[in-house]
């Protein structure tokens, strides 16, 4: 999935019946200075063809939810994700509605394609966790330059490999090693990613 086949994020504002956008805007304000400190709890490393491999920190959609939930209740706010499809084209609205009846909502659709059904699941979990943060203004992710390397740039990033339950689980590099013995030339290449990956995280926690 390319950022050419992506539509752009259609947003639409629902004012209150009699009230305006007023109540979410000051009830939304009043949310973001509540929110929790948001951890990358997750890791990444790209291997672009033509350029230096490159690592950088994200944090998942629970931990985000997890960090601004409550700040979000207790001003009377509710933000949920619906996941439907429309004629081919899977779409994905984000609704942050207060309970004055005001309600933002950002749309992106998805052409489905004929890709890996696995691959086409991570891409929308990928899209899903870019609409929150987008939505509730919450940086959740390393910046990145156009190089991969961290510290500036639009903050973009690509889509997290594919997880291997075998891989995910495995504790040691040797067990790690195992699994990735085991499997054919195809989940190899497949899996190669998430493999350096998981290689990265058991070599910092045996250091």
């Amino acid at each position: 999935m390319t950022q050419a086949e992506l539509h752009p994020i259609e947003t639409s504002l629902t004012p209150a019946p009699g009230a305006g956008m007023g109540p979410l805007y000051t009830a939304f304000a009043k949310a973001q200075g509540g929110f929790k400190p948001i951890e990358k709890n997750r890791a990444v490393t790209i291997k672009p063809k033509e350029k230096p491999a490159y690592s950088f920190r994200y944090a998942d959609l629970q931990e985000i939810r997890e960090k601004t939930t409550p700040a979000l209740s207790e001003n009377g706010l509710c933000l949920f994700q619906l996941v439907t499809d429309e004629a081919g084209t899977t779409v994905i609205r984000t609704i942050l509605g207060h309970s004055s009846g005001a309600q933002i909502e950002a749309v992106i659709r998805v052409p489905r394609g004929d890709g890996d059904i696995k691959n086409f699941g991570a891409t929308v979990t990928y899209l899903r966790r870019y609409v929150v943060t987008a939505l509730l203004g919450v940086a959740a992710d390393d910046d990145l330059d156009e190089d991969g390397d961290t510290g500036g740039g639009d903050g973009h990033s690509p889509v997290a490999p594919e997880a291997h339950p075998g891989m995910r689980d495995a504790k040691t590099i040797g067990d790690l090693s195992k699994i990735m013995a085991g499997l054919d030339k195809e989940a190899k290449a497949r899996y190669a990613d998430y493999f350096n990956l998981r290689m990265d995280e058991l070599r910092r926690a045996a250091a």
